[in-house]
Order: structure tokens, then sequence, then C-alpha cells
């Protein structure tokens, strides 16, 4: 078991435990120290095994009955399996391509499982080695269809993956002790023909295909296999230096690595969320992390609202009092204006009526008539200003052609009357326009 702190791109730490007794407490002592931080298993075992199978294109319950059943023919006693689709096959009823993978021996496990359940550590889930490592076949340049990724994880396994067309098909983990000696070369070289013995028999690539190997190695063992790659021309063969891989990654370890797994690690690090084996019994305590995460976002999240509303209040708050010294101020100023023109304005006992009647007179006379009484009732008003003892009654002023007219009603625009004798001789006056002329009648005060 090897445990691994990743922080992005980087590892901070890697810790290797044994499968005994000293090494499985050092294991559950490990896990404490991180407080339940969640955490997820990977898996690289020879115990795995993955079958293709076809299967009617369903969806729902009837999907995953089939499943369940082609699950108990080839992993009846493990409770560790997964399906993955791949593609989809139009024929006379459509059909579907599927992985299915499965731990043959589920007790390899046990002892590891035992101690994060016994930890109360939030297990994510169980994922494959080589499931993760299907994400990156991209990278890979490769004419071909069908691609071999080799490469090593610890110093007694060799992994094979098979991909056609990007996607995983099989992976077969294979003993080799000649990692620090003896021939590596030869060793790998001879599995690899073993693979693609098993790729041609199971009609998995045709005989006169191509396949493509890409074989991860170190330092130690990059220019004996490519001396040994180039004799071999039944494919096509390209050697990567892990660490040249790294690199280019920008995957930042603490030193030059021998084996893959940093690679792996990392790949399987940056997922978001990813299961493929674990059970849900397995996976409570991590529903509870994501609950309680959950929560606790929620709680800052309602936190933050609540103080965002509250400044919001307080500015608007702070606004309306400003708005309200504002607008008492204004108020002040203009009732001082108000105040101010109140002083100098002239009552008026005029009502509203009398005052509609006198501007509708005025536009008539404007309308109608050649000239209005003002400049004659301002002379009459000069003259009887002279005698502060006279009230007067009514004035009344008419235009006439003639200017003996005592009244308006008595106006003629004929030939002017003649004067009784006792009268006077003098005749009327006939001027050439109009006499405006004002009546006034009043009474002398203090006088019987």
């Amino acid at each position: 078991m090897v445990a691994q702190e990743w922080s992005g791109r980087k590892i901070e730490s890697s810790v290797y435990f044994e499968p005994d007794e000293q090494g499985l407490d050092l294991f559950s002592a490990y896990l404490d120290s991180f407080k339940q931080e969640p955490v997820r298993l990977m898996v690289d075992l020879i115990e795995e095994e993955f079958r293709q199978v076809k299967i009617p294109l369903l969806r729902g319950s009837d999907r995953k009955a089939i499943l369940k059943r082609n699950y108990a023919k080839y992993f009846r006693n493990s409770k560790y399996r997964f399906a993955i689709s791949q593609s989809v096959e139009k024929k006379t009823r459509k059909e579907e391509n599927v992985l299915l993978m499965g731990l043959t021996n589920q007790y390899l496990l046990d002892p590891w499982l035992k101690i994060i359940e016994d930890t109360r550590t939030p297990l994510s889930g169980i994922i494959s080695l080589p499931l993760v490592s299907q994400d990156y076949i991209g990278e890979l340049e490769s004419e071909n269809n069908a691609v071999i990724l080799v490469s090593q994880q610890v110093p007694s396994n060799l992994r094979q993956s098979v991909f056609v067309n990007g996607k995983l098909i099989l992976s077969r983990l294979v003993p080799i002790a000649s990692f620090y000696q003896g021939d590596y070369a030869a060793d790998v070289i001879r599995d690899i023909e073993s693979t693609q013995r098993y790729l041609v028999s199971q009609r998995i690539v045709g005989g006169a295909d191509r396949i493509s190997i890409h074989i991860f190695t170190n330092k130690r063992h990059f220019d004996k296999l490519k001396i040994k790659c180039t004799a071999e021309n039944y494919a096509d063969f390209k050697i990567h230096a892990i660490n040249e891989i790294l690199k280019k990654e920008k995957i930042e370890l603490y030193d030059d690595q021998d084996f893959s797994s940093g690679l792996f690690c990392y790949l399987a690090s940056k997922k978001i969320s990813v299961n493929h084996y674990a059970v849900p019994e397995e996976r409570k305590y991590y529903q509870y992390h994501l609950t309680n995460f959950f929560l606790k976002f929620a709680s800052i999240a309602i936190f933050s609202i609540g103080i965002g509303l509250a400044s919001t209040s307080l500015v608007e708050g702070w606004i309306y009092n400003n708005t309200v010294i504002e607008t008492n101020l204004i108020e002040q100023k203009y009732k001082s204006k108000y105040n101010q023109l109140s002083e100098n304005i002239i009552d008026s006992t005029t009502s509203t009526t009398s005052m509609q009647n006198v501007v509708k007179l005025v536009g008539l006379m404007q309308k109608r008539y050649i000239s209005d009484p003002e400049e004659l009732l301002s002379m009459v008003s000069r003259e009887i200003s002279l005698f502060p003892d006279i009230r007067v009654n009514n004035v009344e002023w008419f235009t006439s052609k003639f200017a003996d007219a005592v009244s308006a009603s008595n106006v003629s625009w004929g030939k002017g009357k003649r004067k009784k004798k006792n009268s006077g001789n003098k005749k009327n006056f006939l001027a050439n326009g109009f006499f405006e002329i004002a009546v006034v009648r009043g009474q002398i005060l203090n006088f019987d």
C-alpha cells in the first residue's frame, strides 16, 4: 500500500505500508493523523479481470437486470464489479458493447478497507488503474487503432493495457523478476509478444494488423529497451522516459522516478469524483463528509447573504438619513422664501368669480371696442381727488358721435338733437370722430 498526498500537480508525501501486522498498524495511525480527510483507493492487482460482452441496448431496470446476470456469470463470488459502455452497434437490433470489470479476489482489500472503516475515513471510491490510464491514451501519438500501454508501478509486476480506438479492452498484470537483475528488456518483449498472440487468438486484432506499443520506463532501462525494440519489426515501438512525461505534464515529484505510479496517481487525483468498485456501505462516511461540507457551505452562504443584507440596510439607512437632512434643509429654504414673499404679497378681497369676469371683460373690450376707459378714468380720478368730500357712486363710460349725449342709452349716431330755446342758442358740436364721455354720479359728504 502506497499513500500519496497531492496538492494540484505536486506530490507532498509518499508513504509505503507492508501488508503485515506492523504495516496495518502504521496505516491506521497514518489515517488517524488526517482527521477524517477523504481518500480514494486505486487498485493495481493481478486479480483484476476484464470481459467484453454485447447486450441489447436498454435503459433503466432492464439494463440493470442484464448486467446483473453477466456479473453472476463472470464475477459470481465478488462484490467489486463495474460496467462501462464503450459503443453501440446498429444492426437488425441495436446492441451495446460493454466492458465488464471485476476483482476475482475481493479479500485482498479487506484488511485495508477495515482500517478505513474503523478510522471513519471518508472513502470516495475504489478506482481501477487501467481504466484511469485510459485518460492518457489521447496524449500518445499513434497511427494504429490498437495500442498496448506498458507500465510498471512496482518492481515485481508489469502492467499491459490494451486499447482499441481509445477504449480499454483488457489489461494484464504479469510477474517480472528482472527489474534489478537479469535481462529486463528481453523479459518485457517476451511478455508483449504473449499479449499480442492473445489479441490475435481472441480476434480483437487481425493477424496482419500493426499495433502501437508504448512503454513507460526509467533511465536505467531506457537504452536497453530502445536497442531491443529496434530489432523487432512486428509492431511500432515507442519508448517513453517516465521522468520526461512527468516533466511534460508539469508534475512535481521530489526525485527521479523508477515507476509510473506518480503519473496515474496524479490522473486519479485530479478527477472530481470517481468510483468503480466501492459499494455504498463503504462510501457512507464519504456521503456524511459531503453532507457536512454542503451544510457548512450553505451556512457560510446564508451568513454571507445576511451580512450583505445587513450592510445594504446600513448603507440604505445612511443614505436615507442624509436624504432626510438634505430635504429638511430644502424645506427650510423654501419656507424662508415663502415667508419672504408672503410679507410682500398684496391681499385682495376680490372673489375668484369677479376676477374671472374682469378678465373676460377686458378680453372682450380689447376684441370688440376701439379703446378702453383706462385713460379717461385716470383723468376723472385725478379731477375727483381734488375734492376729498365727494363720494362717487357710479361712473358711466361710453362713446358718442355727439358731445351732448348724457347717457349710453341716449347715444345717437344720426344728427344731433336741438336743445330747447331756454337752454341756450349754442348748437351741438359735431366732431370729426367720437366723443369719449364719462358721466360721474355721486354725493358731497357732510352736506345736507
